[in-house]
């Protein structure tokens, strides 16, 4: 047998055995598997200038787009910086990306495993999906390509204002860095949630509140989910639509009536106006329609309110906390103040940027970011910790419990049961998770930093957010190893991983007729 033939064999081999195995395990290997060659990759390209280890924990940080350095970003060399850029992207993107994939995978027939389908089909919370009528390569393709164009026009478009409203004087910065690269950079940093940037910090940006402003939007938009995006983008479009079609009604009705009035023929310029409004209707109906995997009403509602109401809370309570902080914002003027402190609430969510100096914060504070780490972003997005849908449904559940009901109800709609045992399961699991992993860093710090430090850390490592009050240069060889395993867990999700050990389904009643509103959770 010839070397090739070997090879093809033994390829496809693995693959179908790949593919045999349940979504949950090949989500967790190929996370897994990401995070190794990615750290060859930085390995490689440093050429022996940091650790292995060192090497490890950025590749890990930036597949699970946390944003903990071991290292100062603006003194690893180019390459290596387009690399982690590289590896952030793929980490933001990857969970709702790669599930779409084994969908269409399934489809084409590689896979017959309906179970697999169902899962996949469960994953992208699209409520289009549900009639069975819409599980089809071409509708999988779509919510693919719907992805990736938004999330390279909002990249782009970030990056252009990025540049266009940063300082004029660079220079003093880390590294030296170029514009337009510190530009793109930080726009897919903050859309993927990633928190990395390549002069270490946004501190340049503490008082340029029109570019912390971008940065924030990035933020918001990159952890609300893609299915909200989506919503708003179909809402739009449809605005446009409605808005070129008044456009050719008012052309046609003034022509008729200059014809009838003085009975002359149209201008030709009329004519080609009033056929490209038509072919300007037609082409944005059809790209809204090619549009898929939008979330229903109640999630996107559900997203939109708690995101605005965590913002608002983090920003005020960061604000009154740390008003007189001289070692924090205590030295800025009022709107630099109110500035840096959203920037702080939103980042504290999923990011990890900042814009002062996170170990001066007070107590108080300390307790908000902690709060605001554990209940993350949306699903699908590249937010990290719990979600807000799970937290708001835990929050109705409790009030269904004090105040006993039927049903738990959110704005009027009964919550199906389902959402409701996996909001509880996710919850009870991420809470063991950190109540474990803060035990095994305190054996593994052996009494250097205080308590408050590493519970800080590990809550910002699970919840993939990136802040740190100044632990992370300092921890040992060994917690280079632990960190990671904490950010993975904190990525792929605990309740998958439980999945993906057990070897259980995970689907419960996913895919049958369920007794209420199905809200992604986890």
């Amino acid at each position: 047998m010839s070397p090739y033939k070997f090879l093809k064999r033994n390829v496809n081999r693995i693959a179908r055995a790949f593919l045999l195995l349940s979504v949950a395990r090949i989500l967790c290997l190929a996370f897994a598997g990401a995070i190794l060659v990615g750290s060859f990759m930085i390995y490689a390209s440093e050429e022996g200038r940091i650790s292995y280890a060192d090497s490890f924990y950025l590749a890990s940080s930036a597949i699970c787009v946390t944003g903990l350095t071991t290292v100062s970003i603006s003194e690893l060399v180019f390459s290596t910086q387009v690399i982690i850029m590289f590896l952030f992207q793929i980490g933001g993107l990857g969970i709702i990306t790669f599930t779409v994939l084994v969908g269409i995978l399934v489809v084409r027939g590689l896979s017959r495993s309906t179970r697999i389908a169902a899962f996949v089909f469960e994953a992208i919370d699209s409520h289009e999906s549900s009639d069975g009528k819409s599980k089809n390569a071409p509708y999988v393709r779509r919510i693919l390509l719907s992805i990736l164009n938004i999330s390279v026009s909002i990249e782009l478009l970030g990056a252009f204002l990025l540049y266009w409203a940063m300082p004029e004087d660079l220079s003093g910065l880390p590294g030296d860095p170029n514009r337009v690269f510190l530009s793109l950079f930080t726009a897919v940093s903050a859309f993927n949630n990633a928190g990395f940037s390549i002069v270490d910090d946004l501190t340049f940006l503490s008082k340029e509140p029109l570019s912390l402003l971008v940065v924030e939007s990035l933020v918001v938009m990159g952890g609300i989910g893609f299915p909200v995006i989506l919503f708003f983008e179909k809402t739009l479009l449809e605005a446009f639509r409605n808005v070129m079609h008044r456009v050719e009604v008012v052309m046609e009705t003034y022509l008729m009536s200059r014809a009838l009035e003085e009975g002359k023929e149209p201008s030709w310029i009329y004519l080609i106006l009033i056929r490209m409004s038509f072919w300007a209707e037609e082409r944005l109906a059809l790209y809204r329609k090619a549009l898929k995997g939008e979330a229903n009403r109640i999630q996107m509602k559900l997203l939109l309110y708690g995101t605005l109401i965590l913002v608002h809370v983090g920003g005020i309570g960061v604000l009154m906390s740390e008003w007189d902080n001289p070692e924090t914002i205590g030295k800025f003027d009022f709107v630099d103040k109110l500035f840096n402190s959203f920037f702080l609430s939103v980042s504290s969510r999923t990011a990890g940027f900042n814009t002062f100096d996170l170990s001066e914060i007070r107590s108080p504070t300390y307790v908000l970011l902690c709060s605001l780490m554990f209940v993350g972003g949306g699903p699908q997005g590249a937010a990290g910790g719990i979600k807000i849908t799970t937290f708001v449904i835990l929050l109705m559940y409790l009030r269904n419990v004090i105040n006993p009901q039927a049903r738990v109800t959110i704005m009027g709609e009964e919550v199906s049961k389902n959402s409701i045992a996996i909001s509880t399961r996710i919850y009870f699991l991420a809470t063991i998770s950190i109540v474990f992993f803060m035990l095994v860093i305190t054996i593994a710090n052996g009494h250097r930093h205080g308590i408050e430090e590493i519970f800080f850390e590990v809550m910002s490592a699970f919840g993939t957010v990136g802040l740190t009050k100044g632990l992370t240069p300092y921890i040992t060889g060994v917690e280079k190893f632990l960190y990671p395993c904490i950010m993975y867990v904190g990525r792929v999700g605990v309740f998958t991983l439980l999945i993906a050990f057990t070897g259980h389904s995970g689907l419960g009643t996913l895919g049958a007729q369920d007794d209420g509103v199905k809200i992604q959770v986890g």
